[in-house]
């Protein structure tokens, strides 16, 4: 019988193809291109600060940050006109830019806010002073336009928030919705549906969102916080994912977003990862709060970035897949003992989780 032909090793196997690979570049034969490189996902990270503080933007700076989210603005308007204008906000970006870093993204102050909210005579008055303010800020550079619509907009006991000790001893804020199921409403707010709600809020957006996209910015609206469908005779709204994309719908335009709270939405009991791949996915994420929530209403804990209920690492693979390139912050954190005014220690952890899992994602893209 005829001998077999031995079967090649791996080893020789790979050495051939070398050999041959580089008989044919010596040869000046054709080469296949080299693979081309997927581009590197990169959304403004960055952080919501309440002041423009040496201190503030010092430690923003350090931790490598290029963008401000500043929500802390009522003290812009120092003269208390009702409105913004250009030489007011050039200042503050100057400012920022003296730390490397610009000037992003501004809070509509709730104050001004309030007319439209409880349907007051000079609504329409204030609309026009926002409008105005959203001109004037877009001409001074600033690309973004956060907003509430949330009258009861408070974060106390009040309404049925309070303190936890969690990891480590670190002070968690929780929240139970049986403590305020039953309390009386608001004095200076008495009831309000949430018919009536959405009704002033459309009206609202319908004024304001053209004149963000003729100024070429963004309107970023954070859904409610908690997500309970009633609090103390307040109706809420935009507390489940489909009402955020009825909303989306009745003021369409490419300048009409949302802020994606991960805690909030998280607190819905929805399913978070595929909520980002559906409103990312129409383009209308515009700013991301990524933080950790374990629970959702009524009762549930807010904790460290990295033991919420949520895959951190497949939220982050999910807006690099929608294209998201808006701002991202941490924003709430536990208070770590011996902390730093707004908890930076806890945040400061944060960014360090949130830039890991940027170039873990970054890193899957390339491979």
């Amino acid at each position: 019988m005829p001998k077999s032909t031995p079967r090649a090793t791996r080893r020789e196997l790979l050495t051939g193809a070398a050999a041959v690979g580089a008989l044919a570049a010596c040869s000046g034969g054709p080469q296949p291109p080299p693979p081309k490189e997927a581009p590197v996902w990169s959304p403004k990270i960055s952080e919501n600060i309440g002041d423009l503080d040496d201190s503030t933007l010092r430690w923003m700076a350090q931790l490598g940050l290029e963008w401000v989210v500043l929500q802390g603005t009522t003290w812009i308007d120092d003269a208390q006109n009702g409105y913004w204008t250009a030489d007011q906000i050039r200042p503050l970006r100057e400012k920022c830019r003296g730390f490397g870093m610009e000037l992003f993204s501004l809070m509509i102050p709730l104050d001004w806010l309030m007319p439209s909210m409880l349907g007051l005579d000079d609504r329409d008055a204030s609309i026009e002073r926002i409008g105005r303010s959203i001109e004037a800020a877009a001409e001074a550079g600033v690309q973004q336009f956060e907003w509430r619509w949330s009258p009861d907009f408070k974060w106390g006991a009040d309404v049925g928030y309070y303190s936890t000790e969690g990891r480590g001893g670190a002070t968690y804020k929780a929240f139970n919705y049986e403590t305020v199921a039953d309390a009386p409403p608001f004095e200076n707010l008495g009831e309000i549906s949430r018919e009536t709600l959405w009704e002033r809020m459309v009206y609202f957006a319908e004024k304001v969102v053209p004149i963000a996209e003729k100024a070429g910015v963004k309107m970023t609206l954070h859904p409610k916080d908690p997500p309970v469908k009633n609090m103390r005779g307040i109706g809420r709204i935009l507390t489940n994912t489909e009402q955020i994309e009825a909303f989306l719908d009745a003021v369409d335009s490419p300048a009409n977003g949302f802020t994606f709270c991960q805690g909030t939405v998280t607190e819905m009991g929805v399913d978070v990862i595929d909520a980002i791949r559906r409103i990312g996915g129409r383009g209308r994420i515009h700013h991301v709060h990524f933080r950790g929530v374990r629970g959702a209403v009524p009762q549930y804990v807010e904790t460290f970035i990295d033991e919420g209920d949520v895959d951190m690492l497949e939220a982050m693979r999910a807006y690099r897949d929608v294209g998201f390139t808006g701002s991202l912050v941490s924003d709430h954190s536990p208070e770590v003992i011996g902390d730093f005014a707004n908890r930076r220690i806890g945040r400061s952890y944060s960014h360090g989780y949130i830039r890991g899992l940027v170039e873990i994602v970054n890193k899957e893209a390339q491979a």
